[in-house]
């Protein structure tokens, strides 16, 4: 599978490489134990955790549930209350469905939640369990 910019970039911000925004790029100052942007500014992410952890392993993103969903209404209103971060859980049952059998729906269902998340301002880290 290719991977899109937007989602290789989210892997990258989870491993705390330094991973390229529409404005420049993030950096890691370790010294002082902050993000910056391009423009040297601190970054403060501001977020909320999306874990769902039973099949199909991904919140729904065609209609709204308060409970499963992260579909565009969602994301909206993410976006409305301020916030610019999602830590998206990817689970390997989800990705490997056996020995060696990869779920490229799956991946491709990640990767378009993040290409969405990420057209609202909303930065992803994979959290692979």
């Amino acid at each position: 599978m290719k991977f899109t910019k937007a989602l290789t970039n989210a892997l990258l911000l989870g491993s705390a490489v330094a991973t390229h925004t529409p404005d420049g790029k993030f950096s890691i100052d370790s010294e002082a134990r902050v993000i910056r942007d391009g423009d040297d500014r601190h970054v403060i992410f501001h977020g909320v955790n999306v874990v769902y952890k039973v099949d199909p392993y991904i919140p729904g993103t065609e209609t709204f549930n308060a409970e499963t969903s992260l579909d565009d209404e969602d994301i909206d209103n993410l976006v409305k209350w301020g916030f610019n971060f999602v830590r998206l859980g990817v689970m390997w049952e989800g990705v490997e469905t056996a020995d060696g059998v990869y779920n490229e729906k799956y991946l491709a269902d990640v990767n378009a939640l993040v290409n969405k998340l990420g057209e609202k301002g909303i930065y992803t880290l994979i959290d692979s369990h």
